[in-house]
């Protein structure tokens, strides 16, 4: 671990992925997330929300205008919808053995850098996709390596223009099961190869579950390098994302791993199969979380000390 492994409780927020609000129109989803309570919202990329080839300046000072009147905070970008591309789920991969094939993905993963620093979000995150039965992993590490390197180049010039500082977005790699990198230490291994202060993890909690063989262990090993942890619940080791409280994941044991300290970044809930109930899935989430995970309970307290202080004087 190549990081500063000291976490700032304080800044431990909860977010909700949009990709579990598609029904509803982006402003409407900020707003649904407002009133349950959240502090952030995940931006997705896909046809509903953010769309990597049709989001504008526009769209984007439309989003900061309810950012701005609600109060919450657009925590991320994730690049990783399954179908933006095709009906082949997370096709083309990073890891293609077609450099055509990788290079539409490498396009599609530059849109996705170059709207994450127009929005203003602290974080960008994509996968690897999955290596095909006949490539070596080596390969796959090389194209991994040169693809992280453009993707590097293109945050770093998008920073520039835009007169930011280095470090006012970064990227964040997640693990998924059945990729190239599906574990921590993986991805930890591409951070440590690449050496970039600005390539970090981000974790999902359930994608642990299903492939680690010590979930929650794995989890606080590598939150000195971690920007980001996605959460859900799982029930029997399969990759279904359910509701907090839903599953077996025991989140007693994710909070101690996550101390009174937290995670110095953003617990997000991921759930994007529950469209339909996304209001009831939201609220359970929120409540069953903050329940177990210290750190949250300890925002959450001030957050309303702060509330009826505020009503006191008003």
């Amino acid at each position: 671990m190549h990081r500063n492994p000291t976490r700032r409780g304080s800044s431990t927020r909860l977010a909700y992925n949009a990709n579990g609000l598609r029904s509803v129109p982006l402003d409407e989803a900020v707003r649904v997330l407002a009133d349950a309570g959240y502090d952030g919202i995940e931006l997705s990329l896909n046809a509903q929300h953010v769309d990597p080839w049709s989001f504008s300046p526009a769209d984007a000072e439309r989003l900061h205008q309810v950012l701005e009147e609600t109060g919450l905070v657009a925590c991320s970008l994730a690049t990783g919808d399954p179908h933006l591309f095709s009906d082949l789920p997370f096709e083309p991969a990073l890891v293609d053995p077609d450099p055509a094939e990788r290079a539409r993905r490498l396009d599609l993963l530059q849109r996705g850098v170059r709207i994450g620093v127009r929005t203003g979000v602290p974080l960008v995150v994509f996968s690897t996709g999955s290596r095909h039965p006949a490539v070596p992993a080596a390969d796959a590490d090389r194209w991994l390596d040169e693809g992280v390197a453009v993707l590097l180049e293109t945050l770093h010039a998008e920073l520039d223009a835009a007169g930011l500082p280095r470090g006012r977005t970064v990227l964040g790699i997640e693990p998924e099961p059945g990729f190239h990198c599906q574990t921590n230490a993986e991805v930890a291994a591409v951070i440590a190869r690449t050496g970039s202060e600005d390539l970090w993890l981000s974790q999902d909690l359930g994608h642990g579950v299903v492939v680690e063989d010590d979930p929650i262990g794995s989890l606080e090993h590598h939150l000195p390098i971690t920007r980001h942890l996605q959460v859900e619940d799982i029930a029997g080791r399969v990759h279904a994302h359910l509701v907090p409280g839903d599953g077996d994941v025991d989140f007693a044991a994710v909070g101690r791993a996550l101390g009174t300290d937290g995670l110095d970044g953003w617990i997000s809930v991921e759930l994007y199969d529950h469209d339909p109930v996304h209001r009831d899935a939201a609220r359970r989430s929120r409540e069953h979380l903050t329940r177990f995970l210290l750190s949250l309970s300890r925002v959450v307290d001030v957050d309303a000390a702060e509330r009826t202080a505020q009503a006191a004087h008003g």
